[in-house]
């Protein structure tokens, strides 16, 4: 069952961009305005204004998505019976989970989860943003772990939770001076706005970081004198660390970039900023006892790490 020409209308309307929903897809961006236009032109009617660089779907536009949904909705739903009937997927779950967050998570779960269910294939694949996406999409994972909103179709999440997101400075920076306490907090925290017009180093678009550290530059009003894209982290806190600029970091990453002792982290306002954790997986997906078991143990993990 191929529903490409429903997955890249809904990608696109998630997206808004044809930048983002091409490095989504995989594919180049003239393929994918060129696969809408022909689409447009077969129906004989626009599904999306182009305003500027953004894609802004029609109220028929809005129509096809709402019908289109529901059809990935159901191909993920008659792909997972197929599987289980044909045998392919008898004892098996495929996760899908960011690289830096799998180095901790999956030992941890992994170990306990082996213990108790010793006969069930549990496989971890790592990638970054766009590729897990780009693997549940094709079905090559069942879930995923990580920070995602409501921006998977045919989607359901789980909540396994709150992850702090921290801002990283070099240890002689002068907004150092502006960080405060509040009891009870393992960090002192800082109001990020004091970083406006400064060089920031961020992941590269399509890393899930990326977006969350412009959603909070959004919120504090900041605009940055320069942005740096550097697409591995631990490259991203040595420059940070050599008073290149000002990075963002998660909880969750922090634990294996001991060797960096010249950064400061901070949480984010009097209310630190958090991510939202989740396991993403598709509507119809099946939960057997191992499975829930499976989340029990990653809400078990960020429970005691988070």
């Amino acid at each position: 069952m191929n529903l490409k020409e429903q997955l890249y209308v809904c990608t696109l309307a998630r997206c808004q961009t044809i930048s983002k929903a091409s490095e989504e897809l995989y594919i180049s961006q003239p393929a994918l305005s060129v696969y809408i236009s022909n689409l447009e032109k077969y129906l004989g009617m626009k599904l999306f204004e182009r305003t500027g660089k953004c894609f802004i779907l029609t109220p028929i536009g809005e129509e096809y998505v709402k019908r289109a949904e529901k059809m990935l909705e159901m191909k993920a739903e008659f792909d997972e019976l197929v599987e289980l009937a044909s045998g392919k997927r008898n004892g098996q779950i495929r996760v899908g989970i960011q690289m830096r967050r799998a180095i901790t998570t999956v030992p941890y779960v992994l170990e306990r989860f082996i213990k108790e269910y010793p006969d069930i294939e549990l496989t971890f694949r790592e990638g970054r943003h766009a590729e897990l996406v780009k693997m549940y999409m094709d079905n090559s994972i069942d879930m995923m772990v990580g920070v995602y909103k409501d921006e998977l179709p045919g989607s359901d999440y789980i909540e396994i939770g709150q992850e702090q997101v921290l801002a990283a400075l070099p240890a002689g920076h002068s907004a150092n001076q502006s960080a405060y306490e509040i009891p009870g907090s393992r960090f002192k925290h800082l109001n990020v706005s004091c970083l406006d017009r400064e060089t920031f180093i961020l992941p590269q678009r399509g890393q899930s970081l990326r977006t969350t550290a412009e959603r909070i530059m959004e919120q504090a009003q900041i605009k940055p004198g320069r942005i740096i894209e550097i697409s591995n982290f631990e490259t991203i806190m040595s420059m940070v660390e050599k008073g290149l600029g000002i990075g963002f970091n998660r909880l969750g990453y922090i634990g294996n970039m001991d060797r960096f002792k010249h950064i400061n982290y901070y949480l984010i306002g009097d209310e630190p900023y958090c991510s939202r954790l989740v396991i993403a997986y598709r509507k119809g997906f099946v939960f057997h006892p191992y499975t829930e078991r499976l989340v029990e143990l990653l809400k078990e993990y960020c429970g005691c790490n988070y």
